[in-house]
């Protein structure tokens, strides 16, 4: 009976520590929210537009941001000599950052996404973070930089993990310890605010400094202005401009289908069937299409754009043949021209070559001819003749 009164007494003291535990984190969050304003006033925050100074590589230049309530992010500044372009939708984003000698949008990878929640918060993570199903734990009372600071664990929906040191006497943040990129690795990273100012009775910091490895960054704030106006369209990942040159391939169409016939040295109807051509990715897009001009054939077919070789390329799987050509070809002066290719040959190795032309392109219809040579295209033959025109809704 004593053991069990024991057990039941030291069972007693650790929930009545926990609850205690808890009710402490619970105020000093609290505090901490209080301490950048009224609640109220943040709640009817809908959009910020932030202007200021950014330093990276040891060049300061422009900085632009927006921020939304949902978590939306769109930012333009200069990372040492490049111009850098971010955005982040509230769970995915793109960049464009020639730094990685990319200079088209690509999308970002987790650790890059882990980073875009933070860039996205208007002012703090506590702000409504258990509705946004993150978790805290209360590391306790520490000394940082001769500081006094309460340190609270963050754990994200991701299942990242920060680190905030919270003033114990204004309860504002002074430090986070955080996982951060550098040119999209995951690397901690350590992020100071300071300079805490007062507008339209919101306090927030206007100078950060982040360090990692051997970086360092500094934001300087210059001006805020709240419930500015959104493009949406901004967060949205753009195509690159090789890509965009393809557009008029996107939609639903209707196809009438011509065979050469030799004999006759004429075309003559085979077929008519319909074609849907569509976005698969950002830079990559695809038609299904299956026609008659013989035998049935059912192609699809994907198209992008290689930087590395500035030519457009196209894959072809054949469900008649079960075979992939590829081609590769550019775009000039309105016709888009491609030739088919083996893989590790000289295109005048191929003994059957193919080329499509894609011509007559309006807003409404374009052709497609396929033509065929056998003497390694010192002269060519029709074959099939595609004639797109857009179906309507």
């Amino acid at each position: 009976m004593k053991q069990i009164t024991k057990y039941t007494l030291t069972s007693l003291l650790l929930i009545v520590a926990l609850i205690t535990n808890a009710q402490t984190v619970d105020e000093i969050i609290t505090r901490h929210r209080n301490a950048h304003g009224e609640l109220k006033k943040w709640d009817q925050v809908e959009s910020m537009k932030i202007t200021g100074r950014f330093t990276a590589f040891s060049v300061e230049d422009d900085f632009f941001a927006i921020k939304t309530k949902d978590g939306k992010y769109y930012s333009e500044l200069k990372l040492g000599q490049f111009d850098v372009i971010e955005a982040f939708n509230g769970e995915t984003g793109w960049t464009i950052d020639p730094w990685q000698e990319f200079t088209f949008p690509r999308e970002l990878n987790k650790s890059e996404q882990n980073v875009f929640l933070q860039k996205a918060e208007f002012f703090t993570p506590f702000y409504n973070y258990k509705e946004n199903g993150c978790e805290v734990e209360l590391i306790g009372k520490q000394v940082v930089d001769g500081i006094d600071v309460y340190a609270i664990k963050l754990i994200r929906t991701n299942g990242h993990t920060e680190t905030w040191y919270l003033d114990a006497n204004t309860y504002l943040e002074y430090k986070r310890e955080s996982r951060w990129v550098d040119f999209a690795y995951g690397v901690p990273a350590e992020t100071y605010f300071d300079d805490f100012r007062e507008i339209d009775g919101l306090i927030i910091p206007f100078l950060t400094e982040k360090t990692f490895w051997q970086r360092d960054r500094v934001l300087q704030i210059e001006n805020i202005e709240f419930n500015v106006d959104v493009d949406e369209n901004v967060f949205t990942m753009p195509k690159s401009a090789e890509i965009e040159k393809l557009a008029f391939l996107i939609g639903n169409w209707g196809v009438r289908v011509n065979a050469w016939s030799g004999r006759a040295n004429r075309w003559y109807k085979a077929d008519s069937t319909s074609s849907t051509i569509d976005y698969i990715a950002t830079n990559l897009i695809q038609e299904k299409i299956s026609f008659i001009d013989f035998f049935v054939q059912s192609n699809i077919t994907n198209f992008g754009y290689s930087s590395s070789e500035s030519k457009y390329f196209s894959t072809t799987y054949s469900g008649f043949s079960s075979e992939i050509m590829m081609m590769n070809g550019v775009f000039t002066d309105s016709t888009f021209v491609l030739n088919n290719v083996k893989i590790g040959c000289d295109t005048s190795q191929a003994s059957i070559q193919i080329k499509a032309t894609y011509s007559n392109i309006t807003e409404d219809s374009f052709t497609l001819g396929i033509e065929q040579s056998g003497d390694n295209g010192k002269s060519w033959n029709p074959w099939v003749q595609l004639i797109y025109g857009r179906m309507k809704e």
